[in-house]
């Protein structure tokens, strides 16, 4: 029961994205009107290598990009108020998810599973989205998103889109 409750919990886990925001606190963004991406207004990979993929790199600079314009920002030029750049983390973990058990003797049935513990790998990924005043050089907004994902995720396009919307979604729109 143990493992099948921890089981379930990753499942669970594996589709949900967390996030977390920060906002610089005395911040207005009426002023902003234009954003460019930081990097000479073109979309840099910033992750681990082994993971790049340019159609997923591209999918999540798209998405980026229409949630600014959803939010009333239009996208420039180099002289634009805001710069925005993503980034993504990944790193491997496991946990514990039960341990050998071959059914012979009942009392030792926590031996056992101490001496032989099953775990569960997977990637814990992070997008972070960070939106920068260009005239200060100050960051004034930033998004986390965390999801667990297998050991080998595959593309999902629209996996991607509701993962940057949720990230997104506290970003200030322009009124």
């Amino acid at each position: 029961m143990k493992v099948v409750l921890i089981l379930s919990f990753f499942v669970l886990t594996a589709c949900a994205v967390t996030v977390k925001t920060y906002q610089k606190s005395d911040q207005s963004f009426d002023d902003f009107e234009t954003w460019c991406w930081l990097e000479g207004c073109e979309v840099t990979y910033q992750g681990p290598d082994y993971l790049y993929d340019k159609k997923v790199v591209d999918e999540i600079a798209n998405a980026v990009a229409y949630n600014m314009y959803k939010k009333g920002y239009q996208q420039g030029d180099d002289q634009s108020d805001l710069m925005v750049n993503f980034f993504m983390v990944v790193e491997e973990d496991s946990a514990e998810v039960g341990g050998f058990y071959d059914g012979t003797y009942q009392g030792e049935r926590e031996w056992l599973t101490m001496l032989y513990p099953e775990y569960q790998k997977f990637l814990k990924g992070s997008l972070v989205i960070d939106v920068i005043d260009r005239e200060n050089s100050e960051l004034v907004w930033r998004s986390n998103a965390v999801k667990y994902m297998e050991l080998n995720p595959i593309y999902d396009k629209k996996e991607i889109w509701n993962g940057v919307t949720k990230a997104m979604k506290k970003l200030p729109e322009k009124e």
